[in-house]
């Protein structure tokens, strides 16, 4: 067998590298978007967000957000390393945002509760910036979370035979 046919009857798939890089620039987009959003909007944007929260629509909203964003980003990565995506990625991409921010939803709900059960002055105000940061730290959080999994993940893959002593 030739060498040309060797190489044709084996063909070499290329697994995409999710570098935290990657991950952080869609970070800083997100930050700096929420950001102008604030500013540009001081007013409604903070008020829509609680009002979302209110009506129980923040979280499914944050949701499926977050799963665009880490879908986009991790086929962005797929195409520019001209590599075929891993349906282990896929499923961590697909299932880590939903798990990252109900687990933050349920904190936001005992962070609110405990806030209440302070009463403080000014306390609308109080909860509203709370909903808010945790809105910010969820969006945040949906995206990091599930890349670094994935990159954890990669790292152990690459090194499979090595001991840890």
């Amino acid at each position: 067998m030739s060498a040309a046919a060797a190489a044709l009857a084996r063909p070499k798939r290329r697994v995409v590298v999710v570098r935290m890089a990657d991950s952080a620039e869609a970070i800083a987009v997100v930050s700096i978007a929420f950001a102008l959003a604030l500013i540009v909007f001081p007013l409604s944007l903070p008020r829509l967000i609680v009002n979302s929260w209110q009506h129980g629509h923040l979280t499914p909203s944050m949701i499926v957000l977050v799963f665009l964003l880490d879908m986009f980003l991790y086929l962005r990565v797929a195409y520019i390393l001209s590599a075929k995506p891993g349906v282990g990625a896929a499923i961590c991409l697909g299932s880590l945002p939903i798990l990252t921010l109900t687990g933050l939803a349920i904190l936001l709900e005992r962070a609110v509760r405990y806030t209440i059960s302070m009463d403080l002055p000014k306390l609308e105000a109080r909860l509203n910036e709370e909903i808010l940061a945790h809105t910010y730290l969820g969006l945040i959080s949906g995206i990091f979370v599930p890349f670094l999994l994935i990159r954890l993940l990669q790292q152990f893959r690459a090194n499979p035979g090595r001991s840890r002593h």
